[in-house]
Order: C-alpha cells, then structure tokens, then sequence
C-alpha cells in the first residue's frame, strides 16, 4: 500500500511513518501543504493521512484540492 503522510512535526512524523513502514506500507512524508498537493498530483496514493493545521495551505484546503482531481479523501 502507498500511502502519503502530510504532517509538519518531526517527532509525530517519523513516529507514524516507521509504524507504517513496520506493516509493510511504503511512505512518502512532506510536511506542508504545498508539498502535499505537488506530491498528490505527480504519484497514485491509497490513502492520505493528513494533519489538519500545517504550514503553506492548510489541510482542508488541500481536501478540497485533491478531491478537485479525483481522490476520495
């Protein structure tokens, strides 16, 4: 399973990417909203794991903007 992780604390980030990768999902991590939507446009995710205040455009904006191309989020 590919999965994208939007979150900016480093601690909270690592901590749920390893659990993540120790069930056998591959992890791409960013870490604002910006970074988010580029990585959203350019890859195929199974899933999103998406903190709701981050920095660059917040997580309900890009809600809006990845269910605008298509994912069901």
């Amino acid at each position: 399973m590919r999965l994208q992780e939007v979150e900016d604390d480093p601690m909270i980030g690592a901590g749920i990417r390893s659990g993540l990768r120790q069930e056998g999902s591959t992890v791409d991590w960013v870490r604002d909203g910006d970074a988010a939507k580029l990585a959203t446009a350019t890859n195929d995710y199974d899933a999103i794991l998406l903190d709701l205040e981050l920095p660059g455009k917040s997580g309900l904006e890009l809600v809006r903007n990845v269910r605008g191309v298509g994912y069901m989020v």
